[in-house]
């Protein structure tokens, strides 16, 4: 009898623990697979012996990161390779990116384009931009060098001007699609040779030869030539010796460490470029993402009826706000805050160390709409959330306590006295 309690005991004791470990097995096969590694470098080519169209073939790769990217939007993908560029640039009719200058020809009239520059192809409007009177704005404006890249607008043909924008998109602003509030002078474009897109300089003169011959004439294809005469340098020189001095290889990634601060993974992978973060230095002028204070925001997010249909719908996961901020980071297409499009870069995966990530979170997470509102930092109107600004002035008026003065108290009791008289008269 004692016997079999024994293994009764023994039995449930081990079914329990068998229970346990696949809970734990099955929780961290959900969590996102993060690699600590950076991605592979960017294969060596040199550009003095390529040809045009492998040119154009790598730039295409870059852009869209495969060679159907119209088959890709079919299913339902929006096709971004390394560069990103699809994220925020429209290339096909049946793709939705509104937040820079699309680089195909459309028919639409646009009001922000009185000279049509944006129904023509991104290498026919390219030789205009440098003679535009917008063009010489930024040339004088930015006399002593733009403050990010430190260049300073010279261009002096279309190949320079493609070239130029990808090193310092701030040295010309497409009127209508800078960022707000800023006088049309601070393009949302990240400067493509620094984290987080970091491309080479020969993977941008690949990028700029696709935008060139985009229309299959080769002719048309000066990157490289362009490129040498802005910079004033043969293509890849001082490359190596940049190497031998500590300086990054061409193709290498930046990626988050553990021993990164918030405010260094931050910078590192461009951040700041579009979100406004409580406590970073540099991240207060984002205009294109959600304002990152998840200790309001990710426990009402997880909570919202858009997030629960799309776990209905088995594209998300997340049951604290922790796992949404950091589901959010490595998989951004999974759910779209309401109100924002889709474009987030969607490789950070690959550049996070998984310390790094749940630091990242941490921190977020320690940021609320209190700590927004005394930074001066205020939700954008497409959040549905609403102005914080407008939310602590309504409640500041509710709150005020009206202290009476000596004089309001005897103005009230000479008013009570008459009061009382002119009853006493009335009866």
């Amino acid at each position: 009898m004692e016997k079999g309690k024994k293994k009764s005991i023994i039995l449930k004791v081990g079914v329990w623990y068998v229970f346990i470990l696949a809970v734990f097995a099955g929780y961290t096969n959900w969590l996102p697979q993060i690699r600590g590694d950076a991605p592979e470098a960017a294969v060596a080519v040199d550009v003095a012996s390529v040809s045009v169209e492998d040119l154009k073939e790598m730039g295409a790769k870059i852009i869209f990161g495969t060679n159907d990217p119209e088959g890709a939007l079919a299913r339902g993908e929006n096709p971004a390779g390394k560069g990103q560029c699809p994220l925020c640039h429209q290339f096909f009719l049946d793709q939705k990116a509104d937040r820079c200058p699309n680089l195909i020809a459309l028919s639409t009239e646009n009001t922000a384009d009185p000279e049509g520059l944006l129904k023509i192809t991104e290498e026919q409007r390219s030789h205009k931009r440098p003679l535009t009177a917008v063009y010489d704005k930024f040339k004088t404006k930015l006399v002593s060098g733009e403050t990010n890249s430190g260049i300073t607008p010279h261009a002096r043909s279309g190949g320079e001007y493609l070239i130029e924008s990808e090193y310092c998109p701030n040295c010309f602003v497409v009127p209508g699609y800078a960022v707000k509030g800023t006088d049309d002078m601070v393009s949302p474009m990240p400067i493509i040779n620094k984290p987080p897109i970091e491309l080479t300089d020969t993977e941008i003169v690949a990028v700029v030869t696709f935008l060139q011959t985009r229309d299959g004439d080769m002719s048309k294809a000066t990157a490289k030539d362009s490129w040498e005469s802005y910079f004033g340098k043969k293509l890849g020189e001082g490359a190596k010796a940049e190497q031998a001095a500590g300086g990054a290889a061409p193709g290498s990634t930046t990626v988050a460490l553990d021993t990164d601060t918030p405010e260094q993974i931050v910078t590192k992978m461009g951040c700041f470029a579009c979100h406004k973060i409580p406590g970073i230095a540099v991240a207060k002028i984002g205009m294109v993402g959600p304002l990152l204070i998840e200790g309001t925001n990710a426990v009402n997010r997880i909570k919202s009826p858009e997030y629960k249909k799309a776990m209905a719908e088995g594209k998300v996961h997340a049951t604290t706000p922790k796992d949404y901020i950091m589901e959010s980071i490595v998989n951004p297409g999974a759910f779209i805050v309401p109100g924002f499009n889709d474009d987030m870069l969607k490789d950070f995966a690959t550049k996070f160390t998984f310390a790094a990530l749940s630091k990242m979170a941490d921190y977020l997470l320690e940021q609320t709409a209190e700590k927004a509102i005394k930074e001066g930092l205020d939700r954008l109107p497409n959040e549905k959330e609403g102005s914080l600004m407008k939310s602590a002035k309504v409640q500041t008026n509710q709150n005020k306590v009206h202290v009476v003065s000596k004089e309001e108290v005897r103005d009230q009791v000479s008013m009570v006295s008459k009061g009382g008289q002119n009853h006493k008269e009335a009866l």
